[in-house]
Formats: structure tokens, sequence, C-alpha cells
């Protein structure tokens, strides 16, 4: 008899020992040991450093020749080195709207978009092909440097000023200073928007298209005023002011059993929904919000929905996650407006935005299909948004005229109502 409960005993602990070992070998390779946070992360307050920056050991390696390159962990999927601005010269006779990145080593190319008085130029080099770092700067700027070359002979560089809060953007010819450049300077004003710290825990910033699994993203946007000088083409000189934002976003695979090194940006894991994230600027405020809902029929982790706001004007900053984004117009594909209310600590938001401008320019690009749905359809974009309402901090009431704003979005529909 007791041989027996030995027996017993001995299969339980073998079957219960390999069930644990099993379910740890999948927790260890579906790539869902990266911590995740189904609550906020505008809780932290913390300046972004330069490992912050530049997170070495963390999520990338540095080569002995300068290049950034992912660790071998296979779930890493984007880096976001992105900055947009919006800005006048001094006499408001000219517009300046940029859209930048600098696209991370194997994320393929990318041409800056320099869209001034409503026409994109045409003769901007390409950037690719790698991306290097100098923590001691590079080209006579002293501050931490990433990089990466062009055609043409050209380069674009940037850099972080951290005891003041300054983030120097730089495209220019690396021989020839008579060439077309761009020469920005941005000054973070308030508190950063932080998606999560770059060790984790992060938030879910969508589901892909393509593949059963979710797009988490760490990180932080800074936002605040900038300056930039623009040479052009034939040596005419333009100088900007006004406000920017910058992404430095890192994105991972969650689950990563089926999309693991399945290609980076949207590539055959497809892209990231229904997400929308945005900037609202003005001289009293800056907003910051993220949001997402779940398209699918998946029980995912719940998506993001955070926000924060700077009043930049009295130097106060308030978390902004009590709101609601209501798209606008007749097509749920491309929102042709946007309503944005909800409370923080002290006050609220009743914001009407306007769309005055789509990128890309001709409308974005309808996609069919989904791993769920094969009938759906999904998109992504970009808008500039002008925005009015009241914003009420305390006894002080803002009449909110003519805010400028900028925001990224994906949108779902399903097969059923495209054929309702």
């Amino acid at each position: 008899m007791n041989r027996i409960i030995l027996l017993v005993a001995g299969i339980i602990a073998i079957v219960v020992g390999g069930a644990t070992i099993y379910f740890l070998w999948l927790n260890m390779n579906s790539g869902s040991s990266w911590q995740i946070t189904e609550k906020p992360n505008t809780y932290i307050v913390k300046i972004p450093s330069v490992s912050d920056f530049v997170p070495i050991g963390v999520t990338y390696e540095l080569h002995d020749d300068g290049l950034l390159t992912y660790t071998d962990d296979p779930c890493w999927k984007q880096s976001c080195f992105i900055l947009v601005a919006i800005g006048w010269t001094e006499d408001g006779k000219h517009t300046l709207m940029y859209q930048g990145r600098l696209p991370f080593t194997s994320e393929g190319s990318f041409r800056p978009r320099i869209c001034i008085d409503g026409k994109y130029l045409t003769n901007v080099p390409v950037f690719g092909g790698g991306m290097y770092y100098s923590p001691n700067g590079i080209l006579g700027c002293p501050y931490p440097t990433v990089y990466v070359r062009g055609s043409g002979g050209y380069i674009e560089t940037l850099s972080y000023d951290v005891e003041n809060q300054r983030w120097i953007h730089i495209i220019k010819h690396e021989v020839d200073e008579r060439k077309p450049k761009l020469e920005f300077v941005g000054k973070a004003l308030g508190l950063p928007f932080w998606m999560g710290p770059m060790e984790g825990p992060y938030i879910v910033h969508g589901a892909y298209s393509k593949v059963k699994d979710i797009d988490i993203w760490g990180g932080f946007w800074v936002s605040g005023t900038f300056k930039a000088n623009i040479t052009l083409s034939g040596g005419q000189r333009l100088s900007f002011q006004g406000f920017f934002l910058f992404d430095r976003a890192i994105h991972r695979i969650y689950y990563g059993a089926s999309a693991s090194k399945a290609g980076t940006i949207r590539g055959p894991t497809g892209g990231v929904l229904a997400f929308s994230c945005m900037v609202i600027f003005h001289n009293d405020f800056i907003i910051m919000i993220s949001h997402s809902d779940n398209p699918t029929p998946a029980d995912f982790p719940k998506f993001q929905h955070q926000g924060r706001i700077n009043f930049i004007s009295v130097g106060e900053s308030y978390i902004f996650n009590n709101f609601t984004l209501t798209d606008l117009g007749p097509n749920p594909l491309q929102p042709s407006g946007f309503h944005l209310q909800g409370t923080f600590e002290g006050g609220y938001v009743d914001l009407m935005g306007k769309v005055y401008a789509y990128w890309p320019p001709k409308g974005w690009g309808v996609i069919k299909g989904t791993w769920w749905d094969l009938e759906g359809r999904h998109c992504w974009g970009r808008a500039f948004v002008k925005w009015n309402g009241t914003i009420k901090l305390g006894d002080k009431v803002i009449n909110v005229t003519n805010a400028v704003g900028i925001g990224e979005f994906t949108r779902y529909t399903s097969g059923s109502s495209q054929q309702g």
C-alpha cells in the first residue's frame, strides 16, 4: 500500500513539475514575460535621463563603431525618434508643419516631411542604413547624440541637452554648409508624458491587424516650444518659432510566439489598431493624450487610456486620465473633427477640433482584412487640427480659439458595418 502511495505521489510530482517547467518555458518563449500594466503610467514625473533617451543594455546594444542595434530579444518591434512641430515666422507670413523621424537600424528609410505654407518640400534627402550614437556629441554639438546618414552626403542628428531640457535636431550636408539645412532647438516644458519606463512596465498600444498579438510600448513624450532656421535651395532662410512634441517610444510584440522576428514597423504583423495619440498646443497649455480601443474579439489586457496637461504659462501640470475623445464626421475611417472633454484635479476640458490638413495629404489609405475579420477595413494617418472651446483651471477660465494640434490615428470598421 505504501509503495502504491509513493508511486502515485511520484507520478503527481513528475506531472506537476513537468507542467511547471513547460509553462515557464512557454512564458519565456512567448515574450509575455515583459511587464505591462493595465493602469496609466502618467503618474510618473521623472525627467528623462540620457539612459532613457538611449537605453543601452535594456533595448539596445552599442557596437564599437557607434552603431545601435537591438539586443538579441526578438520581440523588439520599433523605436521612435519622432519630432512633430507647428510654427510660424515672426511676421506671421509663413507657416511650418514638420514631421521628422530618425529611422532606427534595420527599420527602413525616411524622408523628413517639411511643409511650408501648405507645400511639402520635394528635395529633402532620405535617411537610413543604421542609427549611430555618440555620447559626447558630433559636428560641434557636445551633447549625447544619435545620428543617421542620408542621401547626397547629408546627415540628420538629434542631441539631448539634459541640464537645460533642450532637444537639438539638425539636418545638414556634412561638407558643404551652403546647401539646404534645418537647425531646430526645442525646449521641453512641464512634465513628460510617460508610456512607461524603458525597462517596463509598458502599456498596451493596440492589437496587430495580421497576427493575434498586441503591441506594447514604453518611453516618453516631451513637448514645449521651439525655434528653427531653415535654409532653402537658392539660399533663402526662414526662421520659425512655435510648438513641438518629441516621441521617444519603444514598441514590443507582447506574446511573440507567432509574431517574433516578424519584421519592423507594420510589416507582417500589420498595423496597430485602433489608437489615437495626439497633442494640443496653446500659449497657456499643452495637452497630450493616448487612447486605444480593442477592435478584436480577443480578451487582451486593457488598452491604453491616459493623458497629461501642462499649464505652461503658470508652471502647473496635471494628470488627465478622465477624458473622452469622440470622432466627428461622416467617415468612421477618417474623422474630420474631434470632441475632447474631461476633468482633472481642479478643472475641466471641453474642446471641439476641426481637421485642417491630413497626412498623407490625399487621405488615409484603407486596407482590407484583419486576422479576425477578412472583410474589415482599417487605416493609419495623421491629422493637423484646430481646437476651440473652454478649459477651466481653478477659478480661471481659458477661452480657447484656434489652438493647433497634431495627432496620429488608426481606425477600424467591421465587415458587417460595411455591408450595412
